[in-house]
């Protein structure tokens, strides 16, 4: 730059400056929108967040930490899968998960995938969440209690009923974006997520499941059926666990739970 630049020439230097600047931030806005739109029906939005602003606290690397896990199951989806038409399966499928994925966002759920019907759900990651615990359970008495609406729609349509059971544990896993250059997602792996899976395994259609784990950092809101604790044997785990029948949530009851239940 000149040392002899005038005033006038600096300030329309800047201007210029200031205009590029905002071309600039206008076509990230543009093209993170872009992204949002077009990856937001694969990828998480919290997921995203983490990718498009690299949020301090917030990382997508490898690392190890507690979070709060949910599976939920169909029963009996595979007997249904073969008995109806693929197209209307498909389409009641779909028409549950919207619902469930609807309810699971708004207690700020991360989908990290769909194995067959089942919904594998972690809370606190990729963005640490001190009451990921009392929101995992929120959700799935949400999902529970919306499954009378889910299924109306299907007796309107002429397909059965759907009963999901769900289980949920706290604990520390590996967390990251796991995959290879053309094919990756943000996931967890380890022994928690597998007892998560398990816990998932013991629970009955209309049913919550939850380890003591997942109870005690839930808090006081979560209402539990007093007769509902039991303890099992889960394959590839040693020792027993002892597991929670959660049947409401504040003032909230899950359909199945009896009032008699309660006392």
């Amino acid at each position: 730059m000149s040392a002899h630049m005038s005033i006038e020439e600096l300030q329309a230097r800047l201007e210029a400056l200031e205009e590029e600047n905002e071309r600039q931030r206008r076509s990230i806005d543009t093209l993170n929108r872009f992204v949002r739109e077009g990856m937001g029906s694969y990828i998480a939005h919290e997921v995203l967040d983490v990718i498009l602003q690299q949020e301090e606290g917030a990382e997508l690397a490898g690392e190890r930490r507690e979070v709060s896990m949910m599976f939920a199951d169909i029963r009996h989806s595979t007997e249904l899968a073969e008995s109806m038409d693929a197209d209307d399966y498909v389409k009641m499928l779909n028409h549950y998960l919207e619902d469930m994925i609807e309810i699971i966002d708004s207690w700020q759920g991360n989908i990290t995938g769909f194995a067959g019907d089942s919904i594998v759900v972690v809370f606190g990651a990729p963005k640490r969440n001190e009451r990921a615990a009392f929101q995992t359970v929120g959700s799935a008495v949400a999902m529970q209690r919306r499954m009378p609406s889910v299924n109306e729609w299907n007796h309107a349509h002429g397909y059965p009923t759907l009963e999901i059971g769900i289980g949920i544990h706290v604990g520390e896993a590996v967390l990251g974006c796991i995959g290879s250059q053309t094919r990756m997602k943000y996931d967890m792996i380890g022994r928690n997520v597998n007892m998560a899976a398990r816990i998932q395994g013991f629970s009955a259609g209309g049913q919550i499941l939850v380890s003591t784990e997942a109870l005690n950092a839930a808090g006081n809101k979560v209402v539990v059926n007093p007769r509902g604790s039991k303890r099992v044997r889960a394959k590839g785990i040693r020792d027993e666990l002892l597991l929670h029948e959660v049947v409401g949530f504040g003032s909230l009851r899950i359909p199945r739970c009896a009032v008699e239940d309660l006392h």
